[in-house]
């Protein structure tokens, strides 16, 4: 029904951020004389908590290599839930500027994107509880309560979006239940909450509008022009209108208007450079106005462009 076909892979991209958050911690052990002793990287994988939990398990006297060296850590995204309080206009558009191979002409654009908020959980396991206080230390003190992080969310739009991610709550499990010869795990929780966007599809084709041309035209019908043929001023209100005048007192007429007769005067608007300058349509960029008064008037043609 909805018959678009898309994929910015934004949601990967959330989930690949916040695991990237923890790639790189390290636990250290110290002698009695506070030399560093040994270093470990903890690794840091997809999945849930009970897939690790049954690898860990399988093997209880650890003679076996399939067994799972601790520490280790393990997330997985566990919700996305629609964020209404974020919400933009849904009529609202992003532009941008269609790449060399599509032509620098042409302009892309796509409706505001969706919010959302996605949780997530972090699970530490450790073998005891210095091992996790340590790996603690080393990631609450940066969510205060939130973390900022930019990621690149839609490339080719050129759409850069700072995603923040702000901590909840940690919980410790304590499985050291059953016999001397049963390993021991204790595991960390953590929440997390990220807010992000969802895009919609691009759409492309439209061209990028760089020059403009206003014509002001006399009146072919004298005094008796219908008013909504005049061209109005901006100080014209609903209780009375302010039309431009010239100082004859003829009126400038609509280029529309069924009674519009020759052209009086021109503005032209180009940006720096010329029609062919390249130029930002999401953006601001320098334009040179150009005006014109024709005495006498001239003939323009709509059709062909061409001035008589």
């Amino acid at each position: 029904m909805l018959g678009q076909t898309f994929y910015h892979q934004t949601i990967r991209k959330y989930v690949v951020l916040f695991g990237t958050l923890f790639n790189d911690l390290n636990i250290e052990k110290k002698d009695s004389s506070g030399n560093v002793t040994s270093r470990q990287k903890v690794p840091i994988a997809y999945g849930p908590k009970q897939k690790f939990l049954q690898r860990i398990r399988q093997d209880p006297t650890i003679d076996k290599q399939v067994a799972v060296q601790l520490p280790r850590m393990g997330f997985e995204m566990t919700s996305i839930t629609y964020d209404p309080i974020r919400k933009l206009n849904s009529v609202g558009k992003i532009l941008n500027r269609a790449t060399a191979t599509q032509g620098l002409g042409t302009m892309q654009k796509m409706f505001n994107p969706v919010p959302y908020n996605m949780d997530f959980q972090l699970f530490v396991f450790v073998e005891n509880a210095e091992d996790g206080t340590q790996i603690l230390e080393q990631i609450l003190p940066f969510f205060t309560p939130e973390f900022n992080v930019t990621i690149n969310a839609v490339p080719s739009m050129d759409i850069k979006l700072d995603v923040p991610i702000s901590f909840n709550a940690a919980s410790l499990e304590d499985s050291y239940d059953g016999d001397f010869g049963t390993r021991r795990t204790m595991i960390w929780t953590l929440d997390f909450f990220m807010k992000g966007f969802l895009y919609p599809d691009i759409k492309g084709g439209g061209k990028i509008i760089k020059s403009i041309v206003v014509d002001f035209h006399e009146s072919d019908k004298g005094d008796t022009i219908p008013e909504e043929d005049k061209m109005r001023l901006e100080s014209s209100t609903l209780f009375g209108d302010d039309f431009i005048t010239l100082e004859d007192g003829r009126t400038f007429m609509l280029e529309s208007g069924e009674f519009a007769g020759d052209t009086i005067s021109r503005i032209t608007v180009t940006p720096t450079g010329g029609k062919n300058a390249d130029v930002d349509p999401s953006g601001e960029f320098d334009a040179n106005t150009k005006v014109e008064v024709f005495i006498p008037p001239i003939n323009n043609d709509p059709e062909t462009g061409e001035d008589t």
